[in-house]
């Protein structure tokens, strides 16, 4: 998939941010789907063995009744799994283009893990059916699962992090950037407990709260589902809190931010609340609270989503300002193209004063603050650099907190430009 980052053209500032909000709410397919599947495989296995241990039919059933509900499903895992791996390289392409960071070539080979993954899953499934005459086989099956699964969120949750140390990237010389500090232990940890968490929750919303839940189901059966999917997600529903904590504390300096501190926290106050719910299906027998259990674990793996967005931002901040002066660059290309074959209109300082008397003065003056900082603190940083302050006016960013962002006034190429001219020359008038 390292193609993709030969074939790109420098992405404006819409798409890079369109972008990121893509990987958020595909990452909500992914993230949740092979954290279920990692439980599930786990917790299906694991009651197939007590059944051969303890010689007692009803946890084999139980493991068999979970495989068959969440494990080997194709159709699904494409969707869920396969297809939104694709589309978060792609979008990581665009955020992180010409870092150098190979990200579509990290992705591309999560992407065979995943596809093995869901091969392995699909053939432990179907071992359930002889499970009898090949235990040993069966047991293969379930740990391989098991084991690429752990790889497949071993390996996305090392990309992710590697992505908040920039100053890391030269030195990954392997295919994959196994990273070993404690910012990714706890990421890593983090992401198992939450799995089997989610997968607990998960359990008992489709055993017993999906569509009226299962037919057909003893008294004894649903109460155990009750116990054991409520006491898996309160347990490390609690547990996932604290190791959120620990990831919070251990992050980069440069990655950290007030939102970062915020959203973090909401999803702490998130996993109370579920906890509340938990309690009242443990100790009321109240099984129906087991949909708003479900959907505020979903809720939760947002709120990490979301979290681990502001993260990169911070982390990204020197990325986001280059992506948008390369963006700015390629225009004027083109539009200087255009000009040189006489189909674009050339930029001057006129048209730039009656941009700055139409647009820029609603927020701007050169030595009083409005909206925006005084023209007379900002262009001493351009240091007469046109093509620079043109890029950032055509595709502004945030750049300092004590303003708010500019908006994109939708200039084009050549309008920027003249506007950059306009500003320089008064500028200089002005000393």
């Amino acid at each position: 998939m390292e193609f993709l980052e030969s074939i790109l053209l420098p992405p404006r500032a819409d798409h890079v941010l369109i972008a990121k909000y893509i990987i958020i709410v595909i990452s909500l397919f992914i993230v949740p789907y092979v954290s279920i599947l990692f439980g599930s495989s786990l917790f299906a296995l694991g009651f197939s063995v007590r059944e051969k241990i303890d010689r007692k039919p009803f946890f084999g059933q139980f493991g068999k009744d979970i495989a068959e509900t969440f494990l080997g499903r194709m159709v699904v895992g494409f969707v869920m799994g396969i297809l939104p791996i694709a589309i978060i390289a792609f979008c990581f392409a665009l955020v992180l283009y010409g870092t150098g960071f190979k990200v579509t070539q990290y992705f591309g080979i999560i992407l065979i893990q995943a596809v093995l993954m869901l091969i392995a899953s699909r053939m432990f499934r179907n071992s359930f059916e002889n499970r009898e005459r090949g235990f040993l086989m069966h047991v293969v099956w379930g740990l391989a699962t098991i084991g690429l699964a752990k790889v497949v969120i071993y390996g996305f949750v090392s990309v992710i992090t590697m992505i908040y140390f920039p100053e890391k990237w030269p030195y990954i010389d392997g295919p994959m950037p196994w990273t070993y500090d404690w910012s990714m232990a706890w990421k890593f940890v983090h992401f198992l407990v939450a799995a089997l968490a989610l997968t607990g929750a998960a359990i008992h919303f489709f055993f017993l709260n999906w569509e009226g839940g299962k037919e057909g189901l003893s008294s004894e059966y649903r109460d155990y589902v009750r116990k054991f999917g409520g006491g898996v997600a309160l347990g490390l529903g609690i547990l996932q809190a604290v190791f959120l904590l620990l990831y919070v504390a251990t992050v980069p300096v440069m990655t950290k931010s007030y939102a970062f501190f915020f959203s973090a926290m909401l999803g702490v106050l998130v996993m109370l609340i579920a906890s509340m719910y938990l309690l009242n299906i443990l100790r009321d027998r109240e099984t129906r609270f087991g949909s708003h259990v479900f959907v505020l674990f979903l809720v939760f793996f947002l709120v990490l989503l979301i979290n681990d967005n502001y993260a990169r931002e911070s982390a990204l901040h020197y990325q986001n300002y280059e992506l948008a002066a390369l963006a700015a660059q390629h225009e004027l290309e083109i539009e200087t193209s255009r000009s040189e074959r006489g189909n674009a209109a050339e930029a001057s300082v006129e048209v730039g004063k009656q941009i700055f008397d139409t647009k820029c003065i609603a927020c701007h003056r050169f030595d009083q603050r409005i909206v925006g900082p005084p023209y007379n603190d900002v262009l001493p940083k351009y240091d007469g650099d046109l093509e620079k302050l043109s890029g950032f006016i055509l595709n502004p960013v945030k750049v300092n907190a004590d303003y708010p962002a500019m908006p994109n006034q939708g200039l084009k190429p050549f309008e920027a430009e003249s506007a950059a001219m306009y500003l320089m020359e008064e500028f200089k008038k002005n000393q």
